[in-house]
């Protein structure tokens, strides 16, 4: 599974960046980037960081990282920042921290508290993982992907919708992660994306239906000097 969702993600996320780099906040240019970079520049400073220092986020610039990653640029329509198969819209992106875990709530571009407990160090076996500031838990709702993908299931075998379906929770993550990850270049901040994850861990600690697939996490920190 581990060499599966990497080889899905290296070859969705080189497909999709620039695709990426057209979304932008409402209201701001489509060439500027997150901190008013260049989407040319984000790509150009974009690399994988593990080493963050201690300081939590602010709460503005948490919010700001989770509209760019998949909240909702065109409201008429419920428009993402990112794109998904068949627009199913089925990942959540729960945020874990020191004080706990909040869940991101595109609609209102909020976070919603749903857990007290820090949960960082039980997110992956990586050592760094625990230790940044914020770890972006990304869980796929495969009862979103069912409804979206009613066409595409007529005909098919159930092997085949269940490999249709985890090859489309994990592209729809890689996507959502390159967009924090060019965020991130933009902003000053350090990313990596990790695919050696403990989903039972996880789901437990979230109290995650059956329904629901973990499928990368993604800390995010300032990068320590």
């Amino acid at each position: 599974m581990h060499d599966l969702s990497r080889r899905v993600f290296l070859a969705s996320s080189a497909a999709f960046a620039l695709l990426l780099g057209r979304s932008s906040i409402a209201g701001e240019p489509q060439s500027a980037g997150a901190g008013g970079m260049s989407v040319e520049e984000a790509l150009l400073r974009r690399r994988s960081i593990r080493l963050y220092a201690p300081e939590p986020l602010s709460g503005e610039l948490r919010l700001r990282l989770l509209h760019a990653a998949n909240g909702v640029n065109r409201p008429d329509i419920d428009g993402r920042t990112a794109p998904s198969w068949y627009g199913a819209k089925d990942t959540d992106i729960y945020v874990a921290e020191a004080a706990g875990v909040g869940k991101y709530e595109p609609a209102t571009n909020s976070v919603r508290k749903v857990l007290d407990t820090d949960i960082r160090k039980q997110t992956s076996p990586e050592p760094f993982v625990g230790a940044a500031p914020a770890v972006l838990i990304y869980v796929s709702d495969q009862t979103r992907l069912s409804a979206a993908g009613q066409e595409f299931e007529k005909g098919q075998t159930k092997e085949a919708i269940a490999e249709e379906y985890m090859r489309a929770a994990y592209v729809n993550t890689a996507v959502i992660a390159q967009n924090v990850y060019l965020f991130c270049a933009s902003a000053g901040l350090g990313t990596c994306l990790v695919g050696g994850v403990d989903p039972a861990a996880i789901g437990k600690a979230l109290a995650l239906p059956a329904t629901q697939r973990v499928t990368y996490v993604q800390p995010v920190g300032t990068p320590k000097a």
